[in-house]
Parts: structure tokens; C-alpha cells; sequence
């Protein structure tokens, strides 16, 4: 097997292990293993068409702002009057917003941009990502909201990106018992967790736009009015919030859900099935949480799954009208990847198949119940989200 993709370090994400080409042996995938390295992408022959949703160029810019984030996190807990790098941060999103306007089939989220035991930098990269992917796709919806401001500015969102990056700053501050017991419970409701948004606010506070500054603080109020700022800081519901609040909320929760930090990481699916079920869904903009779906796919292109037949299939492409039913070619034998005799059979769409005929299992997991439909989905303003 060779990499479709490089393979960074866990413990250094912004230093590669293995570059793109290299082919694996068991000896090294072992290694891998050790490294605690999460997954990788290999080269497959009758598969080509996936790699229109990855490629080398996006690689290297989303390893850039990776770096980004790495060494603002370190600025800002190291020197408490930092500067923090707001032109760079600005130089390397707009980089991957043209790269995946350039690309529009990358853009969705196929796993971490940082594989990493940074649990902070892990999850500050895949929220700024999901954010910046759910801004892109919401931009009628962000000029509406923010019709006080002149459309061609009120659409931009590298602030939107910048301010979920940092969302979770304010968490270096708290003390460690603080933080080690939100870890091992998620337990929103302790009080000296819920500072964390005012004390981050703080620290960014006159060193971002006052935009990418308000993600930081209300990344935690909710659409339903509950949620909190910290300090002195009301709740704001609905769309008293404003509108990149709402997308770092729903991007924040749903990363949390796919990866806490007191279990092993979820297939994507299962972390979905529970957003959009109650009691999480009427906490969040239904526009918004809807568009989560259009940009994350339940199962992503180039995951092996299993069918209740007992076939194993790899995803080929999505199917927005209906996520959990994508298009998939079956796999004579997924253990024999870089067999050239392991010829890849039939292709269709799950959604032309008998009811009968589903997705059953993912990363060795039972996902039949997490399954759903579009029509699950919270209902949102239709004239008020931009399709793509």
C-alpha cells in the first residue's frame, strides 16, 4: 500500500512522518499503530474518484494553519502580553477558502486536520474547519444576519474561522481539577468551567476584530435561550447571538459528540444521529444544523463499510437528499488492499437498493440505528440558507 496522503506526527502536527508515496509495510504500520496514529489514506487503483475529494495542496495549507494554531496557543499561554498573529492567521484561512472554493468537492469533512494528543489543538483545527466549511455554504444566510453591514464584507468569514480556532482558549486558563473534571464528565453546568468563554474573551479581547472576538465568548449560548458567557455576561438566544456564534456552537458540539475527551473517538454518524436528536437539536440554529449535514457526510468518501447484506463497500460519494444511503462500489476483499488480484465489483447508489439493504457497520462498528433521513432533519427557513 502507498500514501495517498502524508502521515503526520501525533505528537508534533506540524511534522511529517511519512510523505505521500511511501509504501507501507507491516513493520511500519505498526510503528503507526504505536504513534497512536488514528487513520491514513492509501492509494487504490479502481478508486480513483475519490481523490477529488482529497490532495496534496490542501494537505499542506490545512498543515499551515495547524501550525497557526499550534504556535497562538503557545504565544498566548507563554507571554500574557502576547500579539497574537492576526495577519497570518488571515493569510493561511484565506489560503484553504480558495483552495476549497478552488476544490469544491474537499470541501467537506473527511476526519482531524491535527492528529494529534494536543486535545486542544485537535479540536480548535476541526471546529475552525467545520466552521469555515459551514460559513461557505451559509453565506445568503450570514448577509441576512448581518444585513446592518455591507454584503460584500458581511459575507466574508475569516473572522468566523479565526474566532473558532480560538474558541476555546479561555480553557488554559481555568485550573487543572477544572478542566480534568469536565474532561472526564462533561459536565457543562460547574460553574468555574462556565468562565472559561469570559476568561478567553479577555485574552483576545482588542487583539482580534470584534467578530472573531464574540465566537470566543458566546460559542457556548444556545438557539433555545439556555447556555452561558461567563462574568457578567448574559444569555442570548436566538439570533440575539450573533450569526458566527452560532455556526462555532454547532461546529464545537458536534466535535465534542465525534471525540470526547473521556472516550474513544465515534464513527461520524453516531455523533451526527445525536446533534439532530432531542435534546441537543432545539438548542441549535436549525439552519445552521442542517447545513452541518451538507458538510459532513454521515459516512465520508473512502471509509469501508458494511452492508446488512454482509458486503463490505467503500463510500464513493455523498448523497445530500439522503446522507446515510451514499453512493458505494463493493470490495472483493477490504483485508487485501494492495492485492492488484483484489478487483473492486459493482457500483451503485445505497439509495436505488431495497430499505432492507443498508449501512450496518463502520470501523468495526454497529451504526443500524443511527441511521438517518433528510427529512429527520430540524426544520430551517429554506429562502434563508444558501444551497451549493
Amino acid at each position: 500500500m502507498a500514501l495517498a496522503l502524508p502521515v503526520m506526527n501525533p505528537k508534533s502536527p506540524s511534522r511529517v512522518l511519512l510523505k505521500i508515496g511511501f509504501e507501507l509495510t507491516a513493520k511500519i504500520i505498526q510503528k503507526l499503530r504505536d504513534l497512536q496514529v488514528r487513520s491514513i489514506w492509501v492509494r487504490y487503483p479502481s478508486l480513483d474518484g475519490i481523490e477529488d475529494y482529497i490532495n496534496a495542496e490542501a494537505a499542506e495549507v490545512r498543515t499551515e494553519v495547524v501550525n497557526n494554531i499550534v504556535d497562538g496557543f503557545e504565544e498566548l499561554q507563554t507571554k500574557s502580553a502576547a500579539r497574537l498573529p492576526y495577519e497570518q492567521y488571515e493569510r493561511s484561512i484565506n489560503k484553504l477558502i480558495d483552495q476549497l472554493i478552488g476544490n469544491p468537492r474537499t470541501a467537506i469533512f473527511l476526519g482531524d486536520l491535527a492528529d494529534t494528543d494536543d486535545t486542544l489543538v485537535r479540536h480548535a483545527s476541526s471546529v475552525m474547519y467545520l466552521a469555515l466549511l459551514m460559513g461557505l455554504k451559509l453565506e445568503g444566510y450570514i448577509v441576512h444576519e448581518r444585513r446592518h453591514v455591507d454584503p460584500a464584507r458581511a459575507k466574508e468569514v475569516i473572522n468566523l474561522a479565526i474566532g473558532a480556532m480560538l474558541h476555546d482558549i479561555g480553557m488554559t486558563e481555568l485550573d487543572d481539577e477544572v478542566r480534568e473534571n469536565y474532561e472526564q464528565t462533561l459536565d457543562e453546568s460547574d460553574a468555574a468551567y462556565q468562565q472559561h468563554p469570559a476568561l478567553g474573551y479577555q485574552m483576545v479581547r482588542g487583539k482580534l476584530e470584534p467578530t472573531a472576538a464574540t465566537v470566543v465568548l458566546n460559542h457556548h449560548q444556545r438557539w433555545d435561550g439556555s447556555g452561558f458567557a461567563g462574568g457578567n455576561y448574559p444569555a442570548l438566544p436566538g439570533n440575539r447571538c450573533h450569526i458566527f456564534a452560532r455556526i462555532a456552537a454547532v461546529a464545537d458540539t458536534f466535535d465534542t459528540l465525534r471525540q470526547p475527551p473521556n472516550a474513544s473517538k465515534r464513527p461520524t454518524v453516531i455523533a451526527l444521529h445525536q446533534i439532530l436528536s432531542e435534546p441537543l437539536a432545539s438548542k441549535f440554529d436549525p439552519n445552521v444544523l442542517e447545513t452541518l449535514v451538507d458538510v459532513v457526510p454521515p459516512y465520508p468518501p473512502g471509509n469501508i463499510v458494511k452492508l446488512s447484506n454482509d458486503q463490505h463497500v467503500v463510500v464513493l460519494d455523498t448523497n445530500r437528499f439522503d446522507p446515510c444511503r451514499p453512493k458505494v462500489q463493493v470490495m472483493a476483499d477490504p483485508e487485501e488492499l494492495g492485492n492488484p488480484k483484489n478487483q473492486s465489483g459493482e457500483i451503485f447508489q445505497l439509495s436505488d437498493m431495497p430499505k432492507s439493504i443498508y449501512i450496518a457497520e463502520t470501523e468495526g462498528i454497529d451504526v443500524t440505528r443511527f441511521n438517518f433521513t433528510r427529512d429527520k432533519l430540524p426544520s430551517a427557513n429554506p429562502e434563508l440558507t444558501l444551497k451549493i
